[in-house]
């Protein structure tokens, strides 16, 4: 049995609400993420968190800046299931021209084939850099640090 229950907006529009105890547990998941995150990140050099809640709370985006003594990389952590697209990408080289940032890394659950090819398209052509890590990839990778 799922704690949610249909209701209607102001414009008769039906929207499923959430219990208390489903956002609790969200919460929850989400707040583990980010601390797999900023642990994973901490390897590569200072990390700050942009903000303390992520870009679009439907999104669930959260933005880092990892910097070095000689670089700096936006980071962006995409906690949903869904495939990142060619569209993040698009965005993503927008977001780190206007931060000034030396590239990117994005964390995500899938990327489609089509986002792997723009990247390596991007790679090639441009002086910025951006890194695919899917988040399984990040697990082993905090996994073998931890033993």
């Amino acid at each position: 049995m799922t704690d949610s229950f249909l209701t209607c907006n102001t414009l008769g529009i039906p929207i499923i609400k959430y219990s208390d105890k489903n956002v609790q547990l969200r919460e929850m998941e989400e707040k583990g993420f980010q601390e797999k995150v900023g642990k994973f990140l901490n390897r590569y050099g200072k990390v700050q968190k942009l903000r303390e809640e992520s870009i679009d709370s439907h999104s669930r985006i959260l933005p880092y800046i990892v910097e070095s003594q000689d670089q700096k990389y936006a980071v962006f952590a995409y906690h949903w299931k869904k495939s990142i697209g060619t569209n993040t990408i698009i965005r993503t080289e927008h977001q780190i021209n206007d931060m000034k940032c030396d590239g990117a890394i994005i964390i995500g659950n899938r990327f489609s084939q089509n986002s792997y090819d723009m990247v390596s398209d991007t790679n090639k052509r441009r002086t910025t850099n951006i890194i695919l890590i899917k988040i399984q990839e990040m697990e082993e990778i905090l996994n073998i640090i931890g033993s």
